[in-house]
């Protein structure tokens, strides 16, 4: 009797069982162009605004009851006082964010692939996230402002390079002025995030706070270990008192029928303020974090987001251009803060 068994089909037209989807695990977020206010389109490559301030207090000349006006001596100008420029226009330039995608006519047409009906259209959706990406790492950047000269383009600065000493200002269509609306130095730290304790959180709020006169809640775009050692501001207790070395003492208080183990800190309220903390693996680095009133943020877009063009098809298959137009706008760099760590 003939008999056929499973093992002894090798190639004799087994049918292949592949799942009919694909795994992508790569769902960075962002959040710094999510969660900035979506401005007009700019009127050129370089766009400006302006920002003030007001001279700083200080006790006035007690007045004689009776005494008249001098209207040359005493008066107020808010637009240049003993040397220092109060109102300046800031400005930035666009940059182009440019992604281009073709599959093959066999590709689109006759190859049957699981998980994907359309490929030309999976790989459009690709690139539009891929340059919402990129404009994340150039608006979250260190980068300077730059000029389209023939070989290189237009660049915009980015939000690092606003959040700066005055003496470290990039100094590409700005005017000498700009230089007094770079932040204090109590509102940037630099001790890095093994370093990081509730002070030196504190004083850059606080410094925030003598600029603005302020309490506000604030957003903060931190890289990882930034994040978790924020974590570590509540959960671990640093041992001191002694020359020897001495191990941390991590100390937690919870219900012992509590089953959830909650390791986690997501909002820091300090004295001058409230920080709701948001990762990034778009940053600088993973040690640096920037403290941001979002409604002093806007990006300025030329036309749609991420406009999709059809390109000509000479018979390489079917192609599509995505780019998009956009520059950052930072109103006023004295209400920010910055952790700028290196490790």
């Amino acid at each position: 009797m003939a008999k056929l068994l499973e093992k002894d089909i090798v190639n004799a037209g087994k049918r292949e069982d592949l799942a009919n989807l694909i795994a992508m695990v790569d769902a960075k977020d962002t959040p710094f162009t999510s969660m900035a206010k979506k401005g007009s389109q700019p009127g050129n490559t370089l766009f400006r605004w302006q920002a003030d301030r007001l001279p700083a207090a200080a006790a006035p000349t007690a007045i004689v009851d009776g005494t008249d006006v001098d209207p040359n001596s005493g008066t107020i100008n808010f637009t240049n006082d003993g040397g220092t420029q109060y109102r300046t226009e800031l400005s930035n330039r666009i940059q182009i964010f440019r992604k281009a995608v073709r599959v093959s006519k066999l590709t689109q047409d006759v190859a049957n692939i699981a998980g994907v009906r359309d490929e030309l259209a999976n790989n459009v959706s690709k690139a539009i996230t891929m340059i919402k990406r990129d404009m994340e790492v150039s608006m979250c950047s260190n980068q300077t402002a730059q000029v389209d000269n023939g070989t290189v383009g237009y660049r915009t600065r980015g939000l690092d390079k606003w959040i700066v000493a005055a003496a470290n200002i990039d100094t590409v269509d700005l005017p000498a002025a700009a230089s007094a609306f770079c932040p204090a130095a109590a509102q940037i730290s630099t001790v890095g995030t093994a370093s990081l304790t509730e002070t030196v959180v504190q004083d850059i709020l606080t410094g925030i706070y003598s600029q603005t006169g302020q309490f506000k809640n604030y957003d903060a775009i931190v890289g990882p270990t930034l994040k978790r050692a924020f974590t570590n501001l509540v959960f671990t207790t640093p041992s001191s008192g002694s020359t020897n070395t001495q191990s941390v003492v991590r100390t937690l208080n919870r219900d012992s029928e509590d089953s959830s183990y909650i390791s986690s800190v997501d909002v820091f309220q300090g004295d001058f303020g409230q920080i709701r903390l948001h990762p990034s693996l778009f940053l600088k680095n993973n040690f640096s974090g920037y403290i941001i009133p979002f409604d002093m943020v806007e990006v300025r877009y030329g036309g749609n987001v991420a406009q999709v063009t059809e390109l000509t098809d000479n018979g390489g298959g079917p192609a599509r251009l995505i780019e998009a137009v956009a520059g950052l706008c930072i109103y006023n760099p004295l209400a920010f803060g910055k952790f700028d760590f290196t490790a």
